[in-house]
């Protein structure tokens, strides 16, 4: 049997080589760190309540969300641009299909639709500021499962929406997320 020793006295870094293994050392917890930490869908989430907020504004001085649509928030230039990039997913107006708003609507919905499952986790489960939390009244979560909703002061499903709650409701495809805003 072959014995193999390792002498730690001739093994050693210094100089040039030493200095190219700690940058590659920290690029690497860098580059570990960011993969665990970050969250993709994060500025989608922000490119949302920014669009709530562009469209609460628009409305503040008009009766209720009246003839609110996808149409009408893209035409009066309410949608954030990057959130047009998911165009095809987005409605915005009254409920799932983003009817349009009629005269005694005193909120609105805003959709994003065919959600896969990291998705729906990432966006449900984000933490809502509180300049956030005072336009927001519910955020509903339908799929092949059924229909979650989450609201302020509810015991069932509160909001804020906790981590690890959406991971068992959202499937591995075809979610949508309706956040309701007054």
């Amino acid at each position: 049997m072959n014995k193999v020793y390792l002498n730690l006295r001739k093994v050693h870094m210094s100089g040039v080589n030493g200095l190219v293994l700690a940058i590659c050392l920290l690029f690497a917890g860098i580059t570990l760190s960011y993969v665990l930490f970050h969250n993709p869908h994060q500025d989608l989430h922000k490119q949302i309540f920014k669009t709530a907020e562009n469209i609460r504004s628009y409305y503040r001085d008009k009766p209720a969300y009246w003839k609110l649509s996808t149409e009408s928030a893209k035409d009066d230039g309410l949608i954030v641009e990057e959130l047009l990039k998911n165009a095809d997913n987005l409605k915005i107006g009254q409920g799932e299909n983003g009817d349009v708003s009629m005269p005694n609507d005193n909120s609105f919905d805003i959709v994003l639709k065919n959600l896969n499952k990291s998705a729906c986790i990432n966006l449900s489960e984000l933490s809502v500021s509180h300049k956030q939390q005072l336009g927001l009244q519910k955020i509903t979560l339908i799929n092949e499962n059924g229909i979650s909703e989450f609201a302020w002061g509810d015991d069932a499903h509160p909001l804020p929406i906790k981590r690890y709650t959406t991971r068992k409701l959202c499937t591995v495809e075809n979610n949508t997320l309706i956040w309701t805003f007054q």
